[in-house]
């Protein structure tokens, strides 16, 4: 008895990575893909989605994607894409991946409903690298999908490493230009109008259903002294703000109270064991007559 107690407890002990439910709602204004991880890479990454319309950006409740993605690529149907997840609890970074079709406005806006409260774009720590990877919206073939991984977590790590060079941000940049070790980078982490009245770019029908009105647009601005307005696009070059972009904030902080401590839960079960043993013990031994 007392070993299959310890077995028990034993399994109990290796299987301390918890499921989480996530419902994410994104848009962008073009194309992205998300995905988490830890601090060197993403481990499980979903897309890329691009929208090719106004009203694929904009319009209408959002639409759940369920996947896979596959070309060419395109806004399943109208509006943001609702996404459904279980997750693994040992999460510690979300990531955001966006790019533009360099003409008009650009920008990210999104939601990540966690079991004690939101994560929203735009609100709390992000940072944001800009690769200089160049990738448009409207060409299929520059869609980043879980096949191109490695390039994407190789600059992650040059970003890790405030490695990057000319067209990029050095490294992780925040809204005011400044790497982690704060030291300048190249730009800043762009943040623009909440989503609430009087909408993106003050079109008020660019208001997106389905995600917060305290989040906010997100973009890059490659030089704040020279575009007063990174989410219009007013001649930046075939690069646009040096994209893709890499969007990340840490996500462990908010996931650490919607789950149970593993020593607390460890406490409880070997509690339950304990009580067991000493109610066997207790049980006098009988005999068959």
């Amino acid at each position: 008895m007392r070993r299959a107690l310890l077995g028990v407890m034993a399994v109990f002990l290796e299987c301390t990575v918890w499921a989480v439910q996530i419902d994410v709602v994104i848009t962008v204004d073009n194309a992205y893909g998300f995905g988490f991880g830890d601090a060197n890479s993403i481990t499980t990454y979903f897309g890329g989605i691009r929208n090719v319309t106004a009203g694929e950006i904009f319009t209408g409740p959002p639409v759940l994607f369920t996947g896979p993605s596959l070309p060419p690529y395109t806004n399943p149907g109208v509006g943001p894409e609702l996404y459904q997840l279980a997750v693994p609890s040992v999460l510690d970074y979300v990531y955001l991946l966006a790019w533009s079709d360099k003409s008009s406005y650009q920008g990210a806006l999104a939601g990540f409903q966690l079991p004690n409260g939101p994560l929203l774009s735009g609100t709390g720590t992000w940072q944001v690298f800009a690769t200089g990877i160049n990738r448009n919206s409207y060409t299929e073939g520059d869609t980043l999908t879980a096949a191109d991984l490695p390039l994407i977590n190789a600059q992650i790590a040059l970003a890790n490493a405030n490695g990057g060079g000319a067209g990029t941000s050095i490294g992780w940049v925040d809204e005011f230009g400044m790497l982690p070790n704060n030291t300048p980078g190249v730009g800043a982490l762009a943040l623009g109008d909440y989503n609430d009245f009087p909408g993106f770019q003050g079109v008020n029908s660019w208001i997106v259903q389905g995600i917060s009105s305290n989040s906010r647009w997100m973009w890059y601005n490659k030089d704040p002294n020279t575009f007063s307005n990174p989410f219009a696009y007013s001649g930046e070059g075939p690069g646009g703000h040096n994209e893709f972009l890499i969007f990340r904030t840490q996500i462990a902080h908010v996931l650490e109270s919607a789950i149970p401590e593993p020593a607390t839960a460890t406490v409880v079960v070997a509690g339950l064991a304990l009580a067991a043993l000493r109610r066997r013990r207790a049980t006098p031994n009988r005999r068959a007559g």
